[in-house]
């Protein structure tokens, strides 16, 4: 009855009838229910460790044997790891044992002692729980998979939790499924574990959850090439934070990625200067760069340098390598081609090259040094991915050079143009472009084939 209990979420029919028998029972069943009810305590984190460690003294003053018990161990354990004791202190606690809840407890320890690794090596192998900790389990797992920056793996932990869950633990863990799907670049798995949540979610979230799922179909959206949707789904998210869901920073990010998805950045501008306003301190950088890269786009070069450069003032900023890529852009449109020159060469060394070796390319070609310039242009084919924007253009600019160089390797124009054409829009100019260079390029080729 009180696993069950548990395991629906319905603690205060747990928490009576484990309190009512811990008062009523002696010796080894006095013992167990206060095992039980320590455990019970467990789920609710620091809130909890009160209750635990008050229903472990319970246990052991009607059984002082209980103190070699290896569920008694680990949950002590957990609880003085989450009161902060040091990892030499907490490993003394922590027994050897095969006992699966035990070892529960010892992987939750070691998530709050900071070794998801270690706590990874406990949880991935078959621990026999009850229902109320078998999807906590995988939740856990969920939760060090994602320390470890393996957000796919931590996804499908999240995933299972949620088939083993019920009420809100089970939209919980589908909420999280879905934002590390997002994290993986997965949008159709996120949006199938947003739709299952959405089934819930009328009778369940409350507004920071709604406008939190909302979020994360617009992100979806945004990784599906669906900015339009995107853009409903987050204007639905802006519009609950109004009604007065706190407002994340995050909203007005992702409001201004769809905006600027849409070919809008004027009026992402806007939108990236509330994220901005809003982000904290560790996330303020990234909202810099997005609205510099806005103003790149609108042709506003003086706000982008100015942008760009506070957010390069941030040695901690995971992206220097694309922030100077964008400066180096900037400062070539402004004309500026010694300084442009030093901050691609920075980009390249920052990690970011493709950017830069385009932006060297784009130097040389203007004045008119063409061998270089494919030098370069090849360089930056090579190192971006394949469908970005840095490797249309590449691959662009090395067929426009190519052509220059009096229609030099035609095979490998047409080789070049067939793979990049299937990106561009048939009103892109330069599909119109690189059509006629295809054209002519394979003129030459049936050409050389009649010569031979």
């Amino acid at each position: 009855m009180v696993l069950e209990a548990l395991h629906q979420g319905d603690y205060d029919t747990a928490f009576e009838t484990l309190i009512r028998t811990l008062a009523l029972a002696q010796g080894q069943e006095a013992a167990e229910a206060a095992l039980l009810l320590a455990e019970a305590y467990s789920l609710y984190g620091e809130g909890g460790i009160e209750g635990a460690n008050r229903a472990l003294e319970e246990g052991l003053s009607s059984v002082p044997s209980l103190e070699a018990h290896p569920r008694y161990r680990s949950i002590l354990g957990e609880m003085r790891a989450l009161e902060g004791a040091s990892e030499d202190e907490v490993r003394q606690i922590l027994p050897r044992t095969t006992d699966p809840r035990a070892l529960y407890h010892q992987a939750q320890a070691l998530m709050y002692l900071g070794l998801p690794e270690e706590a990874l090596e406990i949880l991935n192998r078959p621990l026999e729980l009850p229902a109320f900790l078998a999807w906590r389990a995988h939740t856990l797992r969920g939760k060090a998979l994602e320390r470890l920056g393996q957000p796919a793996e931590a996804a499908a932990a999240y995933k299972e939790a949620s088939r083993l869950a019920v009420g809100m633990e089970h939209y919980w863990n589908l909420i999280d499924a879905s934002a590390m799907f997002v994290e993986a670049g997965m949008g159709l798995e996120a949006l199938q574990a947003l739709q299952e949540a959405e089934l819930e979610a009328p009778e369940l979230e409350d507004p920071e959850e709604a406008a939190t799922r909302y979020y994360l179909i617009a992100r979806s959206h945004l990784l599906l090439g669906n900015p339009n949707l995107a853009l409903e789904a987050i204007q639905r998210a802006l519009e609950i934070e109004r009604e007065g869901a706190e407002p994340a920073h995050g909203t007005p990010l992702v409001h201004g990625q769809a905006l600027m998805q849409l070919g809008q950045p004027r009026e992402a501008i806007e939108a990236f200067r509330e994220a901005v306003r809003r982000a904290e301190e560790q996330d303020r950088s990234y909202a810099l760069h997005e609205l510099a890269v806005a103003y790149l786009e609108a042709g506003e070069l003086a706000e982008a340098e100015a942008t760009l450069r506070e957010v390069l003032r941030d040695p901690e900023y995971g992206h220097l390598g694309d922030a100077y890529g964008d400066l180096a852009e900037v400062l070539y449109r402004l004309g500026r081609y010694d300084e442009a020159h030093q901050a691609a060469h920075e980009a390249i060394r920052q990690g970011s090259p493709s950017t830069g070796y385009l932006i060297l390319g784009n130097l040389a070609y203007d004045l008119l040094h063409l061998e270089e310039a494919l030098e370069h242009y090849t360089q930056a084919c090579e190192t971006a991915a394949e469908g970005s924007r840095d490797w249309v253009t590449a691959q662009q600019m090395v067929v426009d050079t190519l052509a220059q160089l009096g229609f030099r390797r035609p095979n490998e124009i047409i080789h070049r143009s067939e793979a990049v054409l299937p990106y561009l829009h048939p009103a892109d100019e330069w599909h119109h472009t690189l059509s006629s260079y295809l054209e002519r390029a394979r003129s030459l080729m049936d050409g050389s084939r009649t010569l031979n």
